[in-house]
């Protein structure tokens, strides 16, 4: 008995098995659980195969052109690079956003340390990420994550670079992230903001008062309250950033 290779299909799926490598590893779902490498590599293969089977796509490139195999390598990194730099570009908001409130509220100060990445990590830049991934799954964003993983296929076959891409485009999730970074936490620092003026007030009237450990409990409290309050709306703001992703998505995949 002898076995029968479908080149085609092995080759597609290789290629994509490199565009959802370079997706995978730019996106927070795995950094946020502390995966191994081993398993998102073997996760994205299996992917692909399952998507490649699905579609059934087959590669044009032949085995033996090196040259046309590195180029379909090099348009399936551009192109998984392109489609995680919109997602990281959405939910890096949240961990800004965390980070700014980490300044305002004093936390900048002693930020914990973490073993993972051995450096000093923000308090609330990871609550806030691991909310932000979490929002995502609880409102079904891993299957709309999926369905653009499947768009992607049909509308840039593997192998290809089927990209309609400007400065303007790149610049959109820039400008989204940072927009939704501000929308996330504005109420709060508005809050903090008062408390800085009436701590500057208290401090002309009574000066022999140590402000600042006055001021360190003051802002904090007044922060975390400030952030149950408003917390409700938060999710319009987190849902508008991923459908910003599907966009991104849909205007350069082409």
């Amino acid at each position: 008995m002898s076995l029968k290779f479908d080149e085609a299909w092995m080759l597609a799926t290789v290629l994509l098995w490199v565009r959802l490598g370079a997706l995978f590893f730019m996106s927070p779902f795995f950094s946020a659980a502390k995966v191994p490498a081993t398993v998102v590599v073997v996760f994205t293969l299996a992917l692909s195969g399952l998507f490649t089977m699905a579609f059934q796509t087959r590669a044009t490139q032949p085995l033996g052109d090196v040259m046309q195999l590195a180029l379909a390598v090099a348009a399936e990194l551009i192109t998984g690079a392109l489609m995680g730099f919109a997602l990281q570009c959405a939910f890096a908001a949240f961990a800004m956003a965390g980070q700014v409130l980490d300044v305002q509220m004093g936390f900048g100060m002693g930020s914990i340390f973490d073993p993972v990445t051995r450096s000093n990590t923000p308090v609330l830049g990871s609550v806030l990420a691991l909310f932000g991934v979490a929002f995502f799954f609880a409102v079904d964003g891993h299957h709309a994550f999926m369905r653009g993983i499947a768009f992607s296929v049909t509308a840039v076959p593997p192998g290809t670079l089927g990209l309609s891409l400007s400065l303007a485009d790149l610049m959109r999730p820039v400008g989204a992230m940072f927009t939704s970074a501000i929308a996330v936490i504005a109420p709060t620092l508005f809050m903090l903001l008062l408390v800085e003026l009436v701590l500057m007030v208290t401090s002309r009237v009574l000066p022999q008062m140590n402000i600042f450990f006055v001021a360190i409990p003051a802002k904090i409290l007044v922060g975390f309250v400030a952030l149950a309050i408003t917390s409700v709306f938060v999710g319009p703001v987190m849902a508008k950033a991923y459908a910003g992703i599907f966009r991104f998505w849909d205007g350069v995949l082409r």
